[in-house]
């Protein structure tokens, strides 16, 4: 079993989070809310969830989607759905 390197998860979904935020990678912190604090939309949301799927090879059941609230929720998702 390959180990997950949980760092390296979290810097590429914090890359991926800013680029579709339109932000810098620096205002996306782990307790920022995607949406009053980074003006996430439903559409933003959806696009994170088919990216993080279609990056680390995993299906997330739609209705863990309410989980991707900010980044450190959505780090532990994307591992919890890796291991």
């Amino acid at each position: 079993m390959v180990a997950i390197d949980k760092r390296k998860i979290r810097e590429q979904i914090r890359s991926m989070i800013a680029e579709i935020a339109e932000v810098d990678e620096d205002e996306v912190t782990g307790e920022k809310s995607f949406i009053e604090d980074l003006g996430f939309d439903s559409m933003m949301a959806l696009e994170i969830f088919a990216k993080l799927e279609k990056q680390y090879k995993i299906k997330i059941p739609e209705e863990e989607l309410t989980k991707l609230s900010n980044l450190d929720e959505t780090v532990n998702l994307v591992v919890k759905y890796m291991e």
